[in-house]
């Protein structure tokens, strides 16, 4: 067998090749986002990069009750505005296999939130299978596809970041045609009507029944007998947790779990059964504690173990030392901090279109309600002028409640991207024009989602596959959703995008600014030159520093104890920024290229 060195991202592309999948759908978010970019380029799988989460799961249960294999890819975030769908699905059942990648970030390495995904199945009743490496990653998908047709089901494989990014070896199999179903049109059981719907709920209390009893024995529930004097301590683990915990403690009993909801609790009593003690290692939340303490086992977990954060073998040997488990090697060894790691906060690159615009709106001193994009940086020192981050799309419903508040007296502003605002920003306009709500929306297109690597969307002059088509115009939907004032500017030009804000602010009722310049990573350097700063000019004001740029760096010159500056050449791409904002016009273009 050939065998390849994959990511768990990468091994679920390939699970969804191998396996038969002919659809999938996602929308770019980390730690999930590799799935879909390495599904395209497997002949025979349609994938597309959807506008929304919700839209991507509604693109895959379509192609899944059309009778093909499908599969969706989403981080926790997305899976929470996938979940009206995601929900109703799971009482109608699908007809051909949906698998549902969902990936959490315990660690909130680059998540807003810390969500246990897990919950999801006591939401939705959906079976969820959590694989511990990327051979698991590649064969759950088959196992998913295999349970969601036999039992009629969507089946929800979680990812963590650590098992969505960490490589390990896959062994790689040949590509299995799986016939397509036909569709046979039963209102009863796709129209959920209340009706209807009740019915269907109690069908799937049968449904996950009978997929239980089938994974009871399966290579989804693993007993694995200790060695030793800890043989008779019981860990039960799934996921990343379940690895961690095995290198912190390789004596120990094992159950493994790769079915984490509904729990295969007469496995679980089994086990309890040959072992003395019973700590469950999870992360997060105790969600596999709780539902094995209600079933009347006696079981420890979250008491020696923290709910935030990924958790390493240190910190599940120093837990289990807590519990009072004789562990010799954790007890000696503490975990190692560097004192002399300088940390890196994020930035900007040098030359992003949103640079200028986050000059202006702090030049005017604007109350900024933020969204979720690569400008959201622009919360942080130096530039510290966005004020309020919390969700897809929410910047503009926020600007408008903000503004029925009372607002500021020096002027507020929703600030979105291109991609975020044809995820979820539309419904949030078409309320301000509905509401007559005085408010002014900056959206920012660079033409791609830039955050997670520069996905195509929309506003992108080709799809996934790199078929050509044509950007959505976002002047005239704007004017289609009955915005009366729609301005287009240039955001390297300072000047100008100074007095579009103005003029949108000055509008009175709903106005919209839109920048039109690409994300300065993918196609190419801006201009033809470079800046330079003329030192004799410079009196170490710091203005240009405040920009956040880093081709911009101090200098060991000083003028009243504060650094001069100096412009990296390598780094510089020419926006010019820098030297619109200069009071001095010390910064000046120097060669061409």
């Amino acid at each position: 067998m050939k065998t390849l060195l994959m990511s768990g991202n990468e091994a679920v592309a390939r699970g969804a090749y191998e396996h038969g999948v002919q659809v999938a759908a996602a929308y770019p978010g980390t730690p999930s986002t590799e799935i879909l970019a390495n599904i395209a380029r497997y002949d025979g799988v349609y994938a597309e990069w959807s506008t929304n989460e919700k839209v991507a799961y509604e693109v895959a249960f379509g192609a899944a009750v059309g009778g093909v294999r499908a599969l969706t890819a989403m981080k926790s975030a997305g899976a929470n505005v996938a979940a009206d769908p995601l929900v109703s699905s799971v009482y109608t059942g699908v007809n051909g296999g949906l698998v549902v990648v969902c990936a959490g970030d315990p660690g909130m390495a680059s998540s807003s939130t810390e969500q246990d995904d897990r919950y999801f199945g006591r939401l939705a009743g959906i079976p969820i299978l959590e694989p511990s490496d990327s051979q698991e990653c590649k064969d759950f998908v088959g196992l998913a596809l295999a349970l969601s047709e036999e039992f009629d089901v969507p089946v929800m494989l979680r990812l963590t970041t650590q098992v969505a990014h960490a490589k390990s070896v896959v062994g790689l199999g040949e590509r299995v045609e799986v016939e397509r179903r036909d569709f046979e049109r039963n209102a009863a059981k796709y129209c959920l009507l209340p009706g209807f719907a009740r019915a269907l709920h109690h069908g799937l209390a049968t449904r996950l029944a009978g997929l239980l009893a089938s994974v009871e024995h399966g290579p989804l529930t693993r007993l694995e007998p200790g060695t030793g004097d800890l043989a008779r301590l019981g860990i039960i683990a799934s996921g990343a947790a379940y690895l961690a915990a095995k290198e912190a403690v390789p004596g120990a009993s094992f159950l493994k779990l790769g079915l984490v909801n509904p729990l295969p609790l007469e496995a679980v009593r089994r086990f309890a059964a040959q072992i003395e003690r019973l700590i469950v290692v999870e992360e997060l939340e105790p969600f596999l504690e709780e539902h094995i303490r209600a079933a009347g086992i006696a079981v420890e977990g979250k008491a020696f173990f923290s709910s935030h954060g990924e958790l390493t073998p240190e910190r599940i040997g120093h837990g289990l030392v807590e519990a009072g488990v004789a562990l010799p090697r954790w007890e000696q060894l503490r975990a190692a901090q560097d004192p002399g790691v300088i940390p890196r906060p994020p930035v900007m690159c040098a030359g992003c279109p949103h640079r200028g615009m986050v000059a202006a709106i702090k030049r005017l001193n604007l109350d900024v309600n933020g969204d979720i994009g690569c400008y959201d940086l622009s919360c942080l020192p130096p530039m510290s002028h966005m004020h309020t981050v919390i969700a897809m799309g929410a910047s503009i419903g926020m600007a408008q409640g903000y503004a029925r508040a009372g607002g500021s007296v020096k002027g507020s502003i929703a600030v979105i991207g291109d991609s975020t605002f044809l995820h979820s920003g539309l419904t949030g306009l078409l309320n301000a024009v509905h509401q007559h709500t005085n408010v002014t929306v900056l959206i920012q297109n660079n033409g791609i989602t830039a955050m997670t690597g520069g996905q195509t969307n929309p506003a992108s002059e080709h799809t996934l596959s790199g078929e050509e088509t044509t950007p959505v115009d976002f002047a005239a939907i704007c004017r289609g959703l009955g915005v009366k004032s729609v301005a287009t500017v240039d955001p390297y030009d300072y000047t100008a995008s100074l007095a579009a804000l103005k003029a949108a602010l000055a509008f009175g009722g709903p106005s919209v600014v839109i920048t039109n310049r690409p994300c300065v990573l993918f196609p190419h350097k801006i201009r033809d030159g470079s800046f330079a700063v003329d030192d004799k000019a410079c009196t170490a004001c710091q203005v240009c520093m405040k920009l956040g740029c880093p081709a911009l760096h101090w200098t060991s010159d000083l003028v009243k104890g504060r650094h001069k500056v100096a412009v990296d050449a390598g780094v510089c791409t020419g926006c010019s920024i820098c030297a619109q904002v200069c009071p001095l016009d010390a910064i000046v273009e120097v060669d061409a290229r």
